[in-house]
């Protein structure tokens, strides 16, 4: 396995520490990280983890949505602080032929997950997903379809996280704000091949939360998206 997509939504957690999205300490990057903040233990509502590599060895990037005390989070949970706090079911893809590495990016001054090809796909195995990146205004719904085109199937799933630059949705007032975190939903994809649709859940610097579907071509990356895309098994 060279990388892989989790969902961890469900899991329990003991004590851990993450950050949220804030605005930037100096003028060469677009947003920069919270202080840290502790939570003493939460059950994980919906969560992403991507896993790469970072230094010669495995790293996570997490984005996760829960309750703490009747009030909504949603932040970047630092890896190295979580424990289980007890034993739970993950779900999720793991990745042959390409992965996730981090490298430092000019344009945002950021340590990026970018895409690298790793050579370990088997022949005879199908392509059946890929993984990307999205570089900073790069819109999230105009980028998946095209990307998606590639695999031949109209149907196929999405799992990812990232920022976005403020966003409008379908269904819900649109988010002004310009530095976010977000957590793509379930269901994001287009399921049985009925056309794309892209949930969301966002946080903004000043901790307002934002749900809702994407508008094709109002959803512009912030520093980065990083995503999967996979086609669905074929029906029996």
């Amino acid at each position: 396995m060279d990388s892989a997509i989790l969902n961890l939504g469900g899991v329990a957690l003991a004590p851990f520490d993450y950050v949220m999205p804030d605005r930037a300490v100096d003028d060469r990057h677009a947003a920069w990280y919270s202080d840290t903040r502790s939570c003493e233990k939460a059950r994980l509502e919906e969560a992403v983890a991507v896993l790469g590599w970072r230094d010669g060895g495995w790293f996570a990037h997490i984005h996760a949505f829960w309750h703490e005390g009747g009030q909504k989070r949603l932040g970047h949970l630092l890896p190295d602080t979580l424990t289980l706090a007890s034993t739970s079911t993950l779900t999720g893809y793991g990745l042959k032929g390409a992965r996730f590495e981090a490298a430092f990016d000019p344009e945002t001054e950021f340590t990026l997950f970018r895409v690298k090809e790793t050579g370990s796909r088997q022949s005879e195995l199908p392509r059946n997903a890929l993984i990307t990146t999205l570089a900073p205004f790069e819109d999230l719904h105009h980028s998946v379809e095209s990307l998606a085109a590639t695999l031949g199937t109209p149907a196929y799933e999405i799992l990812g996280l990232g920022s976005f630059a403020g966003a409008a949705f379908l269904d819900t007032p649109p988010m002004t704000g310009l530095i976010s975190e977000i957590l793509l939903g379930p269901g994001a994809g287009s399921p049985k091949g009925r056309g794309l649709s892209i949930p969301v859940r966002c946080v903004d610097l000043d901790g307002n939360h934002h749900q809702g579907t994407v508008v094709a071509g109002q959803a512009p990356t912030l520093v980065t998206c990083e995503l999967l895309i996979r086609a669905e098994d074929p029906s029996p």
